[in-house]
């Protein structure tokens, strides 16, 4: 196989890892974006979860401290009971603590109602934040997976960058300018391989003689349907 083939072959490998790792590195904040949504999401419902168990916890304290400042207020009005020297006062004090009383009961009510949304909220809240705990195990997992995953591939990056200086110093600059031309324009591929008269970049069929020339591999030619650069590889059995 001609010289240069064999280098624009190993040029091309080199590219499309290139290209892949590249690739990799540049999705990395978004794959990170992508594990870290359902982490998120438990964090804002735990945080939601919770809210509502303080506003209840809250809404029965305020209950209990008006229930206790009213039954203060009850104590107080019958200490002076005694003190009330006509029917027509003492009716009115007994209608202001019936009244308070009945408040009480109300309020009270309330606190039993407050007490069940609490133990509601209770069980809700502790299952959310369960629930938090594992998304938060595994998205630093995750995290960590594709942090490694990053690292690696800058490393891996960093020597094929330097091979690829390497090799393109062997290769003709005529032909490595046209390798780069056809490169951009094709989707990154500009070195295939020819198969069974096929072109594996377009997969379409080309001619008996152009094939017959590809296989002996004395001068580069390409598909006359995509333009990319061709090499002869054997049928696998």
């Amino acid at each position: 196989m001609l010289k240069e083939l064999v280098l624009l072959k190993e040029m091309q490998a080199l590219d499309t890892r290139i290209i892949r790792l590249k690739t990799l590195i540049e999705n990395t904040p978004a794959a990170m974006n992508e594990y870290g949504r359902s982490f998120k999401d438990s964090q804002d419902e735990r945080q939601k979860k919770d809210t509502d168990l303080d506003k209840a916890l809250r809404q029965k304290r305020e209950f209990e401290q008006a229930a206790a400042d009213k039954s203060e207020k009850i104590k107080k009005l019958r200490s002076k009971s005694a003190d009330i020297k006509t029917n027509k006062e003492y009716q009115l004090h007994l209608k202001e603590v019936e009244q308070l009383e009945k408040e009480v009961r109300l309020i009270e009510d309330d606190i039993l109602i407050v007490m069940e949304q609490i133990e509601e909220f209770e069980k809700t809240s502790s299952a959310a934040n369960k629930k938090f705990e594992k998304e938060q195990v595994k998205y630093h997992e995750a995290v960590s997976v594709v942090k490694k995953d990053q690292d690696d591939a800058e490393k891996e990056l960093d020597v094929l960058l330097k091979q690829r200086g390497e090799l393109a110093k062997t290769i003709p600059k005529d032909v490595y300018n046209r390798y780069m031309h056809i490169l951009e324009r094709k989707n990154a591929l500009a070195v295939v391989a020819a198969k069974a008269e096929l072109c594996h970049g377009c997969f379409l069929n080309m001619p008996p003689q152009l094939f017959a020339e590809v296989m002996k591999g004395e001068k580069i030619n390409t598909c006359p349907q995509c333009g990319r650069m061709l090499y002869f590889e054997p049928e696998t059995p």
